[in-house]
């Protein structure tokens, strides 16, 4: 198989050039120095707190964050270790989930929920095929993948999402940042189909 030649030297290269920016990888570095210094003490902080709780023999004051104790494989949640690094322990934060159980709130409330809010914003209803079609709690009768996701069906009106709701406070965040993509999909539906994708490539 022959190799194509592009005018790309490389995969970054590739990858930054919808960035349109000549000066896109500065950019990243002035920004990178901007946010280090945080970064370096939230990471600091956490690995103190966890060095104080599993030992220094588990963690040594270098080391990085081990990623698999933190909330999900990528390490994008730190949700599993919230009770150990928490900046003030015994302090109450808030929490909806009592409440809403307390209500008898249903994964449609939640969605029903997070679409008042978006009208609240002057944007539009979710359109009659979203109810219809989306699947917001885990059926009984099939097997799904229950990672949350929004679709759009790409013909002007059939917008979906799927998600094995759970009554909390963190899926009722999910379901209203799954709600967001929906909206953009709404409002780039006239858009050809390159164009529709999200601002930031």
């Amino acid at each position: 198989m022959k190799r194509k030649t592009t005018n790309f030297s490389d995969t970054a290269d590739y990858w930054s050039f919808p960035f349109e920016s000549s000066t896109f990888n500065l950019d990243l570095e002035d920004a990178w120095e901007d946010v280090k210094p945080l970064y370096e003490l939230l990471h600091a902080y956490v690995r103190r707190r966890l060095r104080d709780y599993y030992g220094p023999e588990k963690l040594n004051r270098q080391a990085p964050l081990p990623a698999h104790i933190l909330g999900n494989m990528w390490a994008q949640s730190w949700v599993n270790i919230f009770d150990i690094s928490q900046p003030y322990p015994g302090q109450n934060f808030l929490d909806v989930t009592p409440e809403m159980l307390k209500q008898g709130y249903t994964p449609l409330d939640i969605f029903r929920l997070a679409e008042d809010f978006f009208v609240s914003l002057n944007m539009s209803a979710m359109p009659l095929e979203f109810w219809s079609g989306s699947v917001l709690e885990e059926p009984l009768d099939r097997v799904v993948l229950c990672q949350p996701s929004a679709w759009d069906f790409c013909n002007r009106r059939d917008f979906r999402i799927k998600m094995c709701t759970n009554i909390n406070m963190k899926d009722l965040i999910t379901a209203h940042h799954e709600m967001a993509h929906i909206h953009y999909f709404m409002q780039y539906k006239n858009q050809p189909k390159v164009f529709r994708d999200g601002a930031n490539p």
